[in-house]
């Protein structure tokens, strides 16, 4: 490239002498010629010379970007290691909050503090001592174990029983309802159950306040006793009544018919398997896992065989320590309009067939109506020998005096040729019991049942539990641990009865 300063004479001088001979004209075509050609050389190198400026503002401009998102990337690698979620983290790497489990409600009914000539004081003790130790075995089947569900626990209270149960069950944890009955017994149709729906019962017309577990917000809602106790998870009940939703029609049946796992959950569960007639005639109806593969559940029972006369199993009561049901505000009118019809023949009972027993008149007659010939299709009845355990016997007895039952002697008292002898049962196998023929715990018996001694000490032994559970941070010394050394039948009472009867009970201190 040469610069326009410097002197052309330099190297164009051999040229110019070759041609001093010739004309001006011809000498300054010829210096035209030579500026021509210096221009392009000039251009030419310009040209070049920008070029290369934009290659190089092109590769300086790639490198930082590329050093941008090293730093990006560098910066963002840090952040997810220091815990940071960002949009695009994969989703087990978000926090989600731990799925909340159904909950289960438990219901008890109090109904009054001076029934059986005990005290308002003396109330108060019983109903502690039963409620604490049932709320801590439930308590235990839902903590202590896998159980997929939680629980709540419910005290629904008669007005007459205020002065001697709020207090206490509050402190042990339930949730007070205070209800009144849900009728007024002079609403009642017919004057025979108008007139009687308050005798031949524990509590009479009072009994219904159980009918008010179909009113709670819960998904399933247990009745119990407070003489009652559990002794593992019911998870299988609570899994076959839930599974619905996609899976159960509006007309109550399952839509999938080939469902392995429906299966597997009904045929593990305790059933009552028989066969029944429900018109009096030959054909037999099967009772059994299979026949409830396809079926909406919604309610769970046990039956008392003992209230009724050979001949009358199909009309046995429901028994009333133990229902599991679904929750149902239209349910829980619809047994109350039964009531109020009044449709309890007397001498013969609900509808003219169920109910002529003690209770009848009450939860365990309307309830047996119920599910026995209004709503077959929503219940299912239970292995008494499993769930709601009293410890039975099977059979009747061998020494009927009447003659019109001398066929029944020695015969299952359920109407079938074979039955389980629940005084038999192994512990292991009860998943709750019913302290009615082997007594109340707390009243120390010293003569028991070989198997009612085993759930005595069960119940004895969730008592201890129970203290063990009890803090003492404001010095009330409520806790309870007596010595089982030198201690009355400790294998039983765990300490707990310093004799037998209910003077040697020690009770339970709220």
């Amino acid at each position: 490239i040469i610069s326009p300063s410097q002197p052309f004479s330099t190297t164009m001088a051999p040229v110019i002498r070759r041609n001093n001979n010739k004309t001006s004209n011809k000498s300054s075509s010829g210096r035209i010629r030579i500026l021509l050609s210096l221009t392009c050389l000039l251009v030419t190198a310009f040209s070049i010379s920008l070029i290369g400026l934009v290659f190089q503002f092109i590769a300086v401009h790639r490198i930082g970007n590329r050093s941008n998102d090293h730093i990006n990337n560098a910066a963002a690698a840090t952040s997810l290691m220091r815990g940071a979620t960002t949009q695009n983290a994969p989703p087990q790497q978000q926090n989600k909050p731990p799925k909340k489990k159904p909950v289960i409600a438990y219901t008890v009914t109090i109904t009054g503090c001076s029934e059986k000539n005990y005290s308002a004081k003396e109330a108060t003790s019983l109903i502690t001592q039963g409620a604490a130790v049932l709320q801590h075995s439930i308590h235990l089947a839902h903590t202590t174990t896998s159980s997929k569900y939680d629980y709540q626990m419910y005290a629904i209270i008669h007005p007459a029983a205020t002065s001697c149960s709020v207090t206490p069950m509050k402190q042990l944890g339930y949730q007070v309802l205070v209800r009144n009955t849900p009728f007024h017994n002079s609403d009642i149709q017919t004057k025979f159950l108008r007139e009687n729906i308050d005798g031949a019962s524990c509590c009479g017309a009072k009994e219904f306040l159980k009918l008010y577990a179909y009113t709670l917000k819960e998904p399933i809602a247990v009745i119990l006793d407070l003489d009652s106790l559990v002794l593992r998870p019911m998870d299988e009940l609570f899994d076959v009544m839930l599974m619905e939703g996609e899976n159960i029609g509006g007309d109550g049946q399952y839509d999938h018919h080939h469902d392995d796992a429906r299966r597997k959950m009904v045929d593990q569960l305790p059933i009552h398997h028989r066969t029944t007639s429900s018109d009096g005639s030959n054909h037999k109806e099967d009772v059994s896992s299979s026949s409830l593969y396809n079926k909406r559940i919604d309610a769970f029972y046990t039956r008392d065989y003992n209230m009724i006369n050979p001949g009358g199993e199909k009309y046995a009561g429901v028994q009333g320590g133990f229902l599991m049901l679904r929750p149902d505000e239209d349910v829980f009118a619809e047994y109350v309009d039964l009531v109020l019809q009044g449709n309890y023949i007397d001498g013969r009972g609900w509808g003219g067939k169920y109910g002529y027993f003690y209770g009848g008149a009450q939860v365990q007659g309307i309830c047996s109506y119920y599910f026995g010939e209004l709503h077959p299709e929503k219940g299912v009845e239970l292995n008494r020998c499993r769930v709601n355990q009293m410890v039975d016997a099977p059979r009747f007895d061998m020494k009927m005096k009447e003659e019109r039952y001398r066929d029944a002697r020695g015969k299952c008292r359920d109407g079938r040729e074979q039955c389980e002898d629940c005084r038999e049962t192994d512990v292991k196998d009860i998943w709750s019991v019913h302290f009615t023929l082997c007594g109340k715990p707390w009243f120390c018996n010293s003569n028991l049942q070989p198997l009612c001694s085993k759930l005595h000490s069960e119940w004895f032994r969730i008592r201890r539990s129970y203290e063990e559970s009890r803090s003492d941070d404001n010095g009330n010394e409520l806790r309870s641990l007596p010595k089982l050394e030198g201690s009355y039948r400790p294998e039983i009472y765990h300490g707990y009865c310093t004799g037998g009867g209910e003077r040697g009970y020690l009770p339970l201190k709220i």
